[in-house]
């Protein structure tokens, strides 16, 4: 397997494989199981890919999941170089680190969507397994939790989606995926709280969701941006925005074939139209792009570059792909650390990176022996890139061995999350 193909599978295996369900076979039933896995990747604690020493991959989204067999060889094809020295993301911007405790008032689990400004980050709480049930803001100079508002639930087997933050409201929409029909409403809020108001619904494969000032903008797992008014009425398509996929909102792109994981080929701005074409190397995969900057995957390494093709750079080897979502932010990537060496210390769970500066910010650090490199999440929930990274410092992983082979568990965490907020990050 190519270094190229070994990063990709386990980008797609972060979001693939979280769950599976024992689904009837046919069309209906694929798209319930895609949907499902849609589900489970945004309402879940953002699920950790995490890299054990001797070659496997698995996914864990908590200490109360047991991982699933291996699933795909992370073995390199190339001899690795070590993991590059990081500072800690506490010394680099202390004020931007925090404690945010992992269950509201009534024991429900919550999880953080994105930083609403430097003192302030929104969470999600759910209800019930997998089940946003409230929206709540953590206040971190208070060290306060408040209250938004509750997510309706208005059908059976109905659960929110994707939620989206703009000036004046947030904004999601709910789905019932294991339904076969196509098919979302959308709801908002006040930023400052109060009660939940559906403002309508579409016979659509919703896949984003942004909130403008007078109106829902949505996109379409098949290509294609619309909108709606917050007052409700019939969508319409948003000029400019046929065949692209929302990112974070005013900024959309095209893909050279239409997958989750394919290079992205254009960006354009759906207020003012303007629109550029992504300098794509020859070879590359994934290639992700905001605004200005882009991170996709070449010659077994992750690269990053700006739109045009300009400041191209590869980074280190040990560097790799932290799931299907690598942006963060308006200026960030965060990557998962490969370090087989089980007795070196230090070795940071997850890394941010500044793609205009190039400073690496380490996240947390991996259990004591044992060759475990992941364990954060980049925004459960949110629509946009997220403006904050988490993880449970906590939580440990630790190896067992037997006859069928070794897996992964994990014990301790589930009190309180360890978040970055970039929005409280000063440059």
């Amino acid at each position: 397997m190519s270094g190229e193909q070994d990063l990709i599978r386990t980008m797609r295996t972060a979001s693939g494989q979280v769950e599976r369900r024992d689904l009837a076979a046919g069309v209906a039933a694929r798209r319930r199981a895609r949907r499902t896995r849609q589900r489970v990747q945004v309402l879940l604690a953002a699920v950790a890919v995490v890299a054990i020493a001797g070659g496997t991959t698995a996914v864990l989204s908590g200490a109360d999941r047991q991982p699933p067999p291996p699933a795909v060889s992370v073995t390199p094809s190339a001899p690795e170089t070590s993991v590059p020295a990081t500072r800690p993301a506490a010394e680099l911007w202390p004020q931007a680190v925090v404690k945010v405790p992992a269950k509201n008032a009534k024991g429900w689990k919550m999880y953080p969507v994105t930083g609403l400004s430097a003192t302030e980050m929104l969470l999600i709480a759910n209800s019930a397994f997998e089940k946003g049930g409230r929206l709540e803001v953590y206040d971190s100079v208070s060290r306060t939790l408040r209250v938004l508002g509750d997510i309706p639930s208005p059908k059976k087997k109905y659960y929110a989606q994707h939620i989206a933050v703009g000036a004046e409201y947030i904004a999601w929409y709910g789905e019932t995926p294991q339904d076969s029909d196509d098919w979302a409403d959308f709801w908002i809020m006040p930023r400052e709280g109060g009660k939940a108001r559906r403002v309508g619904e579409v016979a659509a494969d919703v896949e984003e969701i942004a909130v403008t000032g007078d109106s829902l903008v949505w996109s379409v797992k098949k290509g294609g941006v619309y909108r709606m008014p917050l007052t409700g009425g019939a969508p319409e398509p948003l000029p400019g925005g046929a065949g692209l996929h929302l990112s974070a909102w005013p900024w959309a792109v095209a893909r050279a074939v239409e997958r989750p994981g394919a290079n992205q080929t254009r960006v354009v701005n759906l207020e003012t139209g303007q629109s550029s074409d992504v300098a794509l190397p020859e070879g590359v995969q994934a290639m992700q792009c905001h605004a200005q900057w882009c991170v996709g995957v070449l010659n077994k390494r992750v690269i990053v570059q700006r739109v045009d093709g300009s400041e191209r750079k590869s980074l280190p080897q040990s560097l790799r792909p932290n799931g299907m979502r690598l942006l963060l932010g308006d200026r960030y990537a965060v990557l998962r650390p490969y370090e087989p060496d089980r007795n070196r210390t230090g070795v940071p769970l997850a890394v941010v990176y500044d793609l205009p500066t190039g400073l690496m910010a380490g996240l947390g650090e991996r259990s004591a022996g044992t060759a475990v490199s992941g364990g954060v999440g980049t925004g459960a929930s949110a629509s946009a890139p997220s403006a904050t990274v988490s993880w449970d410092a906590d939580l440990q992983y630790y190896e067992t061995c037997g006859k069928p082979g070794c897996a992964v568990k994990s014990r301790g965490g589930g009190k309180e999350y360890t978040v970055l907020n970039l929005a409280a990050v000063t440059r």
